[in-house]
């Protein structure tokens, strides 16, 4: 008999052949399966919406991604609610998401909506600057937003001064005093992370709070970038020696609230806010008696380095104390034009103050 035409041998071959098929068909899913999922997830949150008008929507604060995803369907101006919900978790844009108005064009695509939330319409952008102090910080903040009381803003800020760091910030509208604050604080770390490391502090001799305390002084004291490294070596100097650092940046800020008749011990916030719109926060016109002040911070009467930052110091002058130069200048002074004139003994100086100040 031929073996060759046995059909139970060829139901045998077909059952090999047949699992074969069903293996490498299930290794064909499960490799173009997902590559075509995802394509097709490419394509279509990227998709135009099928709508031709412009849809005006609002989100509230605290507002689900599923509700805005479901309300945003429901008002056609996107394709599809799930993709939205999707599109924002895969690419983790549920934290933020911004309360506000939107316009959103017609035509727009999930993921240009998705994105487009991320930047509410009633941000507000706000500038605090290098060198200043808790004070004006708490004014321009309560200007810029409503819900911001000067008087809140400083008792919460004013134990934080030389670490909220001055850049141009976005918050919303209805933004808090301790939102702007924990913010400014956070940025402070990660903008001095390369910077305060704990070789550069422990170069200089100094505590990162005394290097902090220097910077905040050398903002107030130098604005040339250049001028600044100088500056800083002639004001360690002086505190390694001992001396009074002498620097009237510090007099300013420990006499300014005086000039209204605050008492700075006072746990009530003074000047108040219409006050504080008046107020010289850096007088140059000090007099005898104000050089003479007791406060821990006016260096002018006090050995030692003020007992907190007087002010909020940028990159730069945290960079100039930790990169000091060492020098043989014992005195500096600032002419009308801003340059800086140096002098190695108080003879010196003081011809330089008869030369540049007089």
């Amino acid at each position: 008999m031929n073996t060759d035409l046995d059909p139970s041998k060829y139901h045998v071959i077909s059952v090999q052949k047949l699992k074969k098929i069903v293996f490498f068909s299930l290794i064909g899913i499960a490799i173009i399966g997902p590559l075509v999922s995802y394509g097709y997830y490419k394509f279509a949150v990227t998709r135009p919406s099928q709508t031709d008008k412009e849809v005006t929507y609002r989100v509230e604060k605290g507002q689900s991604v599923a509700d805005i995803s479901n309300e945003l369907y429901s008002a056609e101006a996107i394709n599809s609610a799930f993709l939205l919900k999707l599109y924002i978790v895969i690419n983790k844009l549920q934290d933020n998401i911004q309360a506000g108005n939107y316009i959103i064009p017609a035509g727009s695509s999930v993921a240009e909506v998705a994105n487009l939330l991320q930047h509410g319409k009633d941000d507000v952008d706000i500038t605090f600057t290098e060198g200043m102090r808790v004070e004006e910080y708490a004014l321009a903040a309560s200007k810029t937003f409503k819900n911001i009381g000067y008087e809140n803003f400083i008792e919460l800020a004013k134990s934080y001064e030389g670490t909220l760091f001055p850049e141009t910030y976005r918050f919303n509208i209805e933004v808090k005093e301790n939102e702007i604050i924990d913010q400014m604080r956070e940025t402070y770390k990660q903008r001095t992370a390369s910077i305060l490391t704990q070789e550069n502090i422990l170069k200089t001799g100094l505590s990162e709070k005394e290097i902090l305390i220097l910077a905040s002084i050398v903002e107030r004291e130098a604005s040339d970038p250049a001028e600044r490294p100088v500056v800083a070596g002639i004001l360690i100097n002086r505190f390694k020696e001992g001396e009074l650092i002498g620097a009237d940046a510090t007099t300013q800020y420990a006499i300014a609230a005086k000039r209204y008749g605050c008492d700075t011990n006072s746990p009530v916030v003074c000047p108040n806010k219409t006050q504080a719109e008046e107020v010289n926060w850096w007088p140059h016109d000090l007099t005898v008696d104000e050089l003479k002040d007791q406060s821990p911070y006016n260096t002018r009467a006090i050995v030692g380095l003020p007992p907190a930052p007087i002010c909020s110091p940028g990159l730069d002058a945290i960079e100039a104390v930790i990169n000091y130069t060492q020098t043989d200048y014992n005195y500096y002074l600032n002419d009308s034009q801003g340059k800086t004139h140096y002098a190695k003994t108080l003879e010196e100086h003081n011809i330089n103050v008869s030369k540049y100040l007089r």
